[in-house]
């Protein structure tokens, strides 16, 4: 699945600059070319056909007035979105909504429709992701929301609450523009160097691409918590996942929460123990133990997590046992879902821990269980071996701005 149509604010459309009129026209006869469908949208009565003509715009496909929503509801209820996927016939998800106002971004938000801020009608003042110019919206659309998922591994199991995506193989390569040709995702998240991708920086990539993903697959509700698993180290997070994760849960009203997973106590540095075993010859020490003994939930959500999407955002995984224990203590506190979200993937297996049916968690304090109280299910997933070689190409046009 990708976007199928863009909602406009007017205001964004009918500028008096000439330089923003030309990039809409481009823009919009670009959105007809490639079959996405437009609406606008107007609080009064308005002749937007005949305001597009004029500007030389192609005919919307639908206008949507508040005298068309259920009781003349204002701007930032859902039921504006509501009744433009009716007259569209389309999912929430299929949407890209562009708007210039606070109660533009609440009515993407409230209804989960990916948002973008047109940053030439009025200065954003929001935790959301502005656009500079009209071209922009193409730029996003071709790199983030019309290419479909971009998952190199996924596997879902409904019944353990687990829907776990990495977006590459940790080994993946890919094209840069600074300081070097290329990088390895390593290189960001491992050693936190500055890779620049055109005018964008790869850890903004590679989140952007992550979560746009999750939302053209229809896993985004509103109102999902998301969450960065920590670093080893007591208070420690991944800056490169934090400074993208907080503001991106916006563009769905999720809620980015820096204090839902707790490292309580600090544990062993799980790459560097793994690397240290190997070089002697010793089996990986390495194992969910480290994970059940030094990580909880925060205990001011107690009440607040039943019934949740969760998404998990870490930078890598091998077999996955610290996003097993996300998934165990959020499963104990009640969440409907866990998504498992990570940019790379060292492994091609994944390792379930489902507590023995005496065994009871306790999500919102330090745990003593062992691993002889889980039980351990190992998991072949297949590769979408297709996907390193399209993230590639993606990352060739945003450094060559091929936005259409």
């Amino acid at each position: 699945m990708t976007v199928k149509a863009i909602v406009f604010d007017y205001k964004t459309m009918f500028s008096r600059e000439t330089a923003v009129i030309a990039e809409m026209q481009a823009v919009l006869w670009w959105a007809r070319d490639c079959g996405l469908r437009v609406c606008i949208l107007t609080t009064d009565a308005m002749a937007v056909s005949t305001l597009c003509a004029q500007h030389g715009y192609p005919e919307p496909d639908l206008h949507v007035q508040q005298a068309d929503v259920p009781q003349r509801k204002n701007r930032g209820s859902h039921l504006w979105i509501d009744v433009v996927a009716a007259g569209l016939g389309v999912a929430n998800h299929d949407l890209l909504y562009v708007g210039s106002t606070s109660m533009d971004w609440r009515t993407a938000i409230n209804s989960g429709v990916f948002y973008l801020h047109a940053n030439w009608c009025r200065p954003n003042r929001e935790k959301c992701f502005v656009i500079e110019s009209p071209r922009d919206i193409a730029g996003y659309i071709t790199q983030f929301l019309m290419p479909g998922p971009r998952f190199s591994f996924r596997y879902d199991d409904p019944g353990r609450k687990l829907a776990l995506r990495s977006v590459l193989p940790a080994s993946a390569t890919l094209p840069a523009s600074s300081p070097t040709g290329s990088f390895k995702l390593q290189d960001v998240f491992t050693y936190h160097k500055s890779i620049g991708v055109g005018q964008s920086k790869a850890s903004d990539m590679l989140t952007f691409h992550a979560i746009s993903s999750l939302y053209v697959e229809g896993m985004l509700p509103k109102g999902a918590y998301f969450c960065v698993y920590p670093s080893s180290k007591v208070g420690k997070l991944s800056e490169e996942l934090e400074q993208f994760v907080k503001p991106a849960a916006s563009l769905v009203h999720g809620y980015y929460k820096d204090d839902l997973l707790i490292r309580a106590a600090e544990a062993p540095d799980t790459s560097l123990a793994r690397v240290n075993a190997r070089r002697a010859g010793l089996p990986s020490p390495v194992s969910i133990a480290n994970q059940i003994h030094t990580v909880h939930l925060g205990p001011s959500y107690r009440y607040k997590v039943k019934d949740k999407t969760v998404i998990v955002f870490d930078d890598f995984t091998t077999t996955g046992s610290s996003l097993e224990w996300a998934r165990n203590l959020f499963v104990a506190a009640g969440a409907r879902q866990v998504i498992a979200l990570t940019i790379g993937k060292y492994s091609t297996r994944y390792a379930t821990y489902d507590p023995k049916p005496d065994v009871s968690i306790d999500p919102f304090t330090l745990s003593t269980l062992g691993l002889h109280d889980f039980t351990e299910l190992t998991h072949q997933l297949p590769e979408d071996s297709g996907n390193s070689s399209k993230m590639v190409e993606l990352f060739n046009r945003e450094i060559n701005d091929l936005a259409w």
